[in-house]
């Protein structure tokens, strides 16, 4: 068993309690080569911290990257504002001047209606045009985001380019020494907290390809929270709730380690997220719409098997929620495959 613990930071060997709840379990430990011989820590974030200390030039460089990667992210988030305002007020609208408008049952793209705009009446043009201006700003949104993602690659791969990074002897050590932790395991354990902690240990040392091959020989892993968001092609972050208004809107926070593709997780659904609103449900699955949406709370788990291309949820607690287009918020109980 291997803790993926790097999303807490200085806090990552702290895992005494998960080490005793695993051997409560039964997760067999080497007694006789030592106490906990199969439950390992991968100390990704430590290794990472560890590496920038003898390295400062690049640690400088690494943290100039980082610095353009949270003004992209401001300017990226003032903008994502900006689009969600419009497409509120435009809901807003429509609500009032249109009978029975659902966001969720516009179409995806513009398409002309059935009957000439010359023959309609003053309501039926205004909703028309509300409704094109709708599913114009949605596709904006989603075009913005697609710009996002570049412009973050670019700022990452910097890194390594003007430092040479790949090609250190002793980067690659460590980078080794961590492959070889990864593809040693058969359970591999996701833990939450921060998430950019969790995404920068792991990226630093390009372990995309180890996680990968790991699953390829039959590697579990388990995902909680960040762990979670990790795994997937994107980060998505949000809180409703908050009472900061710059934390309210979903924000794309950064690509992940894509070891999981055409679903996108989204933990804590039920209290970070006004899932009661189906016009924000299908402002949500619209907005992120090259992904299934799926909500997780404290007592779901979804089971995701890639050879079989198959999800299904398992949890006997709770279910798993899917936030479909059309704004329809639809649980899968246990035993019950997850439309993909």
């Amino acid at each position: 068993v291997l803790l993926v613990m790097s999303a807490w930071g200085k806090g990552e060997y702290h895992d005494a309690p998960l080490r005793e709840a695993l051997n409560s379990v039964g997760i067999a430990s080497d007694w006789q080569g030592g106490y906990d011989q199969n439950i390992r820590n991968l100390g990704a974030w430590h290794a990472w911290s560890g590496y920038r200390q003898q390295h400062p030039h690049l640690a400088a460089i690494e943290q100039e990257m980082h610095q353009v990667e949270a003004e992209t992210r401001g300017f990226y988030l003032e903008k994502t504002s900006f689009h969600a305002r419009r497409i509120r007020h435009a809901v807003h609208v429509a609500r009032a001047r249109i009978p029975g408008f659902s966001l969720g049952r516009l179409p995806l793209v513009p398409r002309d209606a059935l009957r000439p705009e010359s023959t309609l009446a003053g309501a039926d043009l205004l909703a028309r045009a509300l409704e094109r201006e709708l599913v114009h700003e949605l596709a904006d949104l989603a075009e913005h985001d697609a710009r996002m993602m570049e412009a973050l690659a670019e700022a990452e791969s910097a890194v390594a380019v003007r430092t040479g990074l790949h090609f250190d002897p002793e980067w690659q050590q460590q980078r080794a020494a961590l492959q070889q932790r990864i593809l040693e395991s058969d359970t591999l354990f996701f833990l939450g907290g921060e998430p950019g902690e969790l995404l920068n240990a792991l990226r630093f040392f390009d372990l995309r390809g180890a996680l990968q091959e790991a699953l390829r020989r039959g590697a579990t892993m388990v995902a909680i929270s960040a762990g979670a968001l990790v795994l997937c092609e994107r980060m998505i972050i949000y809180n409703e709730y908050s009472p900061d208004p710059a934390k309210r809107e979903f924000r794309l926070f950064d690509r992940g380690m894509g070891v999981v593709g055409g679903v996108q997780i989204l933990p804590h659904c039920m209290d970070r997220i006004h899932t009661d609103d189906p016009d924000n449900l299908a402002y949500l699955a619209r907005r992120f719409s090259s992904h299934a949406c799926i909500g997780l709370n404290e007592e779901s788990f979804l089971l995701v098997e890639l050879e079989q291309a198959r999800a299904t949820s398992i949890g006997t607690q709770d279910g798993v929620y899917v936030f479909g287009p059309d704004g329809i918020k639809r649980c899968y109980h246990a035993g019950e495959a997850i439309p993909l």
